[in-house]
Formats: C-alpha cells, structure tokens, sequence
C-alpha cells in the first residue's frame, strides 16, 4: 500500500486542519517552542486563517491529511529584511523518517531563497536528532541562547543555527 503525500503552503481555508496540528505541536513538545498550547488553546479558527494570511506556512499532506508544518517570517525591519526565520516545525510522530520534514523545510527554503539572503532558526539544545536534521539542510550552529524558553519552572537553553544563501 502506497502513500500519497505532498507539500504545499497553507491557506485559510486550511486553518482547522493547521490549528489541530499546531496544538498537537505544542501539547506534545513545550519546550520545543516559544508559543504555549495555554496561550493558543482559546484562539479562533480564524485567528489561525489571519496567520495563514499573513505568514508564509508550509504543510506536509500523507493521503491528503496534515502531517507536518512550518513557518516561515521575514524580519519586517529595514536592517533586517534580508533575513527570515524558520519556526513552528513540526512532524507527526508517525510520519517521522518519512521524508516529509525534509520535504516541508525544502519548500520553506526554497520560497526563503527567493527573498531573503539567510535563514535563522532555534532548535532546542538536546533534541539532537533535529539539530542533526537541519545541520543536513545546510544549516550552521552560531551560538547558544541560554535559557531561551521557561516551561514549568524548568530553563531549556536553545542553539541557534543560520542557513546562508548568498
């Protein structure tokens, strides 16, 4: 039995499907991301279209269903245009080693190349395998922001990597 899977921005009309996932992200992963499932939780439907609207989103579909995502933001500040950053990664757990992280980043990267001269991102220190993962995409780590998030009481220090374009 095979799988059909594709990688797409998002649109509005995706934001149920994309609100599910984000959720599930930071229910499962707290320390993994800035945002808090505590903070998201109440948010509409369509405050996650207006995102979607605003943002540059990627999602993974296996079978036609969501299963991964990520996001792209351009730095709005004149002295910073020329940089994005990647955040919101995220991958069913069944759908890891799959290839479609690899394929959602490649789209992400590729719509980055067209308008910004580097990527930046944040990965949690310790999740090895995605500091693995991206150093794989041409990714460089920089540096260390210690104690980048606090959840429940406990720091998480985050390693900070830079894709250069050009």
């Amino acid at each position: 039995m095979s799988t059909e899977t594709s990688v797409r921005r998002l649109e509005a009309a995706d934001a149920e499907a994309y609100r599910a996932l984000h959720l599930e992200a930071l229910r499962a992963h707290p320390a993994a991301f800035a945002a808090s499932y505590e903070e998201e939780c109440d948010l509409p439907a369509s405050a996650f279209a207006a995102r979607l609207e605003q943002l540059a989103v990627f999602g993974g579909f296996v079978d036609g269903e969501l299963a991964g995502i990520a996001t792209m933001q351009r730095f709005p500040q004149l002295k910073r245009r020329h940089v994005a950053m990647v955040w919101g990664m995220y991958v069913r757990e069944g759908q890891r080693g799959s290839g479609l992280a690899g394929a959602i980043l490649g789209a992400v990267l590729a719509c980055a190349e067209r308008e910004v001269d580097q990527v930046e991102l944040y990965v949690a220190v310790g999740n090895d395998r995605a500091s693995r993962f991206y150093r794989n995409l041409g990714f460089e780590p920089y540096g260390v922001m210690r104690r980048s998030l606090r959840v429940d009481g406990v720091d998480h220090d985050a390693e900070m990597m830079v894709r250069m374009f050009r």
